[in-house]
C-alpha cells in the first residue's frame, strides 16, 4: 500500500463569514458534551474528575488555539483554532474515504501508488489545509470557496461524518485541557514543568480515550481521531517554526500517543492515520509499496521523524 497527493495551493476570496459564526453550533455542542469520543466514560468523567465543581467551556478571542485556566476551572476555544481542526477534518475524512475505497477495490494492485491528486484538486482539499494553516497566525473570515461546518446535519450524511470526525479530534484536545484543570497545572512555570505537565495532560487523553476502547472498531475509530488532533498539532508546530518553550515538540507528544495505540498489523486506524499524515504533511514524497497498515504507518512515523526532528 502507497499514496501519492500532488497538489496546488491558491488564494482565495474571503466572505464576511468570521470562524465563530461559522463554528458556534458546534462550540455549543463541545459545551454540553465534551467527551463525545468515549461517552461510556462520562459519569466516570463526572464522579472522579470534575466532581462537585462547576467547570466551564468558554469562548475566547485571544491567540492561543486552545488552553485552560486551571484556577477558574475553565477551558477556552477560539474561533480560529476551531476552524482551523475543523477544516483539516474534513481533509481528513475525504482522504481517508477515497483512499481507503481505492485500497480495497477489487482491481486493485497493492503494489500500485494511489494517486489521489485529481480527487484532491477537485474538493479543494489543498485549500481547506491552506485556511487551516493561516488561522495558526491570526483569525481570518471563511474563504467563498470553502464549505462551512452543516449545522443539525442528517446522521449519516457525510456532513455528519465529517462533524464527527471533528468532535472526536476535539475531544482528545478538550481532555488533555481537561487534564490540567483536574491536575491544578500552572502556567507561569519553569519550562522544564511545563514540558512535563504537557506529556502527562497527554497521557490523561489518550489513556481516558483507549483503555476502555476494547480491541475492535471502537478502538480504530478513536486511534483515528487522535491521530487528527495529532496533525493539528504538527501544523501548529509548522507554522509556528516550533514549539515554543512551553510545550514539547510534536515529534515527542507523538511518540508518546502512539505507544499506547496497541493497535494490530492491519490496523484500519494505522492505515487511514496513515493516509491522513501522508496527505497532509508530506504530500510530495512517493512511498514505496507496504504490506500491511502497520508498515505503512511505521513508514509514515519515520517520516515524521524526518519532517519534525526533535
Amino acid at each position: 500500500m502507497n499514496i501519492n497527493i500532488y497538489r496546488e495551493d491558491g488564494d482565495s476570496a474571503m466572505t464576511n463569514l468570521t470562524t465563530w459564526d461559522a463554528m458556534e453550533w458546534l462550540f455549543k455542542i463541545a459545551q454540553r458534551t465534551p467527551l463525545n469520543i468515549a461517552p461510556e466514560r462520562g459519569a466516570e468523567l463526572t464522579s472522579k474528575v470534575v466532581g462537585a465543581d462547576t467547570w466551564a467551556i468558554e469562548r475566547s478571542n485571544e491567540p492561543a488555539q486552545f488552553f485552560a485556566i486551571p484556577e477558574n476551572k475553565a477551558i477556552y476555544l477560539t474561533g480560529a483554532g476551531q476552524a482551523s481542526l475543523w477544516c483539516l477534518s474534513y481533509v481528513a475524512f475525504h482522504v481517508m474515504d477515497f483512499a481507503s475505497r481505492l485500497q480495497r477495490a477489487v482491481e486493485y494492485d497493492k503494489d500500485a501508488c494511489i494517486d489521489i491528486g485529481q480527487y484532491f484538486a477537485a474538493l479543494h482539499l489543498g485549500e481547506y489545509i491552506a485556511f487551516a494553516r493561516s488561522l495558526v497566525h491570526v483569525d481570518r473570515p471563511w474563504p467563498s470557496n470553502l464549505k462551512t461546518p452543516t449545522n443539525a446535519p442528517s446522521e449519516d450524511s457525510v456532513e455528519w461524518r465529517i462533524n464527527n470526525v471533528y468532535l472526536g479530534a476535539l475531544s482528545w484536545i478538550l481532555l488533555h485541557e481537561i487534564g490540567h484543570v483536574h491536575r491544578g497545572d500552572q502556567k507561569f512555570v519553569p519550562s522544564s514543568i511545563s514540558l512535563r505537565q504537557e506529556h502527562r495532560a497527554d497521557a490523561f487523553a489518550t489513556e481516558w480515550i483507549l483503555d476502555n476502547a476494547g480491541q475492535g472498531l471502537q478502538r480504530e475509530f478513536r486511534i483515528l481521531m487522535i491521530a487528527v488532533a495529532l496533525t493539528w498539532l504538527f501544523v501548529c508546530e509548522s507554522e509556528k517554526k516550533g514549539p515554543g518553550t512551553t510545550h514539547p515538540r510534536t515529534i515527542l507528544r507523538f511518540r508518546e500517543v502512539v505507544a499506547h495505540f496497541e493497535a494490530g498489523e492491519r490496523s484500519a486506524g494505522l492505515e487511514n492515520a496513515a493516509y491522513l499524515f501522508k496527505a497532509v504533511l508530506d504530500p510530495a514524497t512517493v512511498p514505496p509499496a507496504h504490506d500491511t497498515p502497520r508498515d505503512a504507518f511505521e513508514w509514515m512515523a519515520g517520516r515524521l521523524e524526518m519532517l519534525f526532528p526533535a
